[in-house]
């Protein structure tokens, strides 16, 4: 199976973890903080590397564990996968880097890899949730190589953190795209939003039917039921993203999908294409709500192919809301100039968008933002003040040296710019060296985490070319004025065990 365009990622860089007979990964080790009591176990490295690791701390189960945190101890873990090269430089290598939370923040000693057994394979985007309903939270993804079938893994959380990668027992070909309680009965579901489409590649023919396998699952991997779900619209093409929430707070999740497609010259691309699709969640499956597609794809719809929403409770109120990266149009309509905001839907009991009125974030006092800013929109309490705030990225801030900006909760409990504060590679009392040409790449990866237990959020960026092209993670630690920049701690990709190299 050959990678999904747009999938690809440089050939020095991370990204975020986000969601089956049991058979181990061949090739595929969680090389630390692995234990016999369903946490992870040990093995492989150098014998002085293995020597010195230690297992996390111990935690409990929940009834309603939190996504952050794998082992239960009330500190959130880091987890990313780091691209690097081979020792010759010939072939890239994508390895999943877990990093356990502490009172002094991520934990390197307890750090936990898993190697893909093989260069040029790579992982989809990687879900947080308690598959099999044992109180901890799991780690799904997808892992393929190219021109070879797509499988699905899970690192299954428990006391001492994430156990070895097994192979779930699911379809051939299936891709792991969201996790969330569709139909309500209290356990999580997997979605497939299916395969290929003559928009996503004119190569590989007509889209396939995606697949919603409901829970619970056993540790195999087997649901308790599937139904197909036909969302490649008409076979045109799939969904690139699925953003899950419960925005109308019944119990039962919704999904937004968005479609990357060019379809301005293809006279076989149907009437009714559309690059956002809007489904409630069912007893029996998905239900189309095209109604509320308008509004979703005016914020995030641009001329690249739509923004990725991102969902989490903005405004306090119990309910989740849709955050969606906008460009806006900010001079006469035949100049092409454009700016960046945030756009917030509210969730609401009788729906998305239906109580209070939608947030557009642009910068204080209407000032213009740059186009690319409000990726990567993530919720999160930074200041501790009890409000929700929020969290965006401008990744091609000054020549793609990237920029993280906090986005205040504000007293009507809903973020905006004022007070809000910006980091970059620049920012006084920063730890560490970055590369004094620009292009740091300065941007955060979601979800924000409370990696030291302070109730405070924090937010962990990678910088591939800080330290001398070694890479670095920084995590800036929330504090009562927000992201203290004094106290963000730095860790190489090589105190995680994976040494990198750079051509």
């Amino acid at each position: 199976m050959r990678r999904p365009p747009g999938d690809r990622v440089p050939r020095f860089a991370t990204r975020p973890l986000l969601p089956v007979a049991v058979t181990l990964l061949a090739g595929v080790c969680l090389l630390a903080g692995c234990g016999g009591d369903g946490g992870g176990g040990g093995g492989g490295g150098s014998p002085d590397r293995a020597a010195a690791q230690k297992k996390p701390t111990a935690g409990k189960p929940s009834e309603n564990p939190d996504p952050g945190d794998f082992n239960g101890d009330g500190h959130d873990d880091f987890a990313t996968v780091v691209t690097s090269t081979t020792k010759d430089g010939g072939r890239t290598v994508e390895t999943l880097v877990v990093a356990y939370g502490s009172p002094d923040g991520l934990a390197p000693a307890s750090a936990g890899r898993t190697s893909p057994g093989k260069a040029d394979t790579y992982f989809t985007s990687l879900l947080r949730t308690d598959l099999d309903g044992d109180g901890f939270t799991d780690l799904v993804a997808g892992r393929g190589e190219a021109d070879t079938r797509l499988e699905t893994y899970a690192l299954f959380g428990g006391a001492r953190g994430l156990g070895r990668a097994v192979a779930l027992d699911l379809p051939d070909g299936f891709r792991p795209l969201a996790a969330a309680d569709f139909d309500g009965d209290g356990s999580v579901d997997l979605i497939d939003g299916g395969h290929g489409g003559r928009g996503t590649n004119s190569e590989t023919g007509p889209g396939s039917a995606g697949l919603l396998l409901h829970g619970p699952f056993d540790r195999a991997g087997t649901p308790k039921r599937q139904a197909t779900i036909d969302i490649s619209q008409g076979g045109y093409a799939t969904p690139s993203s699925a953003t899950t929430g419960d925005f109308d707070a019944d119990g039962r999740a919704e999904v937004v999908f968005t479609y990357d497609f060019d379809a301005e010259e293809d006279e076989s691309a149907p009437e009714s294409l559309h690059t956002v699709g809007y489904y409630e969640g069912d007893e029996d499956g998905l239900v189309r709500d095209s109604a509320r597609e308008t509004a979703i794809g005016a914020a995030v719809d641009t001329f690249d192919g739509p923004r990725t929403p991102a969902a989490g409770d903005a405004d306090g109120d119990g309910i989740d809301d849709l955050l969606l990266p906008t460009r806006l149009q900010v001079a006469p309509a035949d100049m092409p100039a454009e700016g960046g905001a945030l756009t917030i839907l509210y969730g609401a009991k009788s729906g998305l968008g239906s109580g209070r009125t939608k947030s557009v974030i642009e910068g204080k006092d209407g000032a213009k933002r740059r186009i690319d800013f409000g990726t990567s929109p993530a919720v999160g309490d930074v200041n501790g003040d009890g409000k929700p705030d929020v969290v965006v990225n401008t990744p091609n801030f000054r020549r793609h040296d990237g920029k993280v900006t906090l986005l205040p909760g504000g007293p009507r409990g809903v973020p905006s710019a004022d007070g809000e504060q910006t980091v970059d590679a620049d920012t006084d009392g920063l730890p560490g060296t970055p590369n004094p040409h620009r292009w740091n790449e300065f941007h955060y990866q979601p979800p924000l985490l409370d990696v030291d237990g302070d109730d405070h959020a924090d937010a962990v960026v990678f910088g591939p070319l800080y330290e001398k092209r070694k890479g670095a993670f920084l995590v800036l630690r929330g504090a009562d004025d927000g992201f203290d920049a004094k106290r963000t701690q730095l860790l190489t990709p090589e105190e995680l065990g994976v040494p990198l190299r750079l051509r």
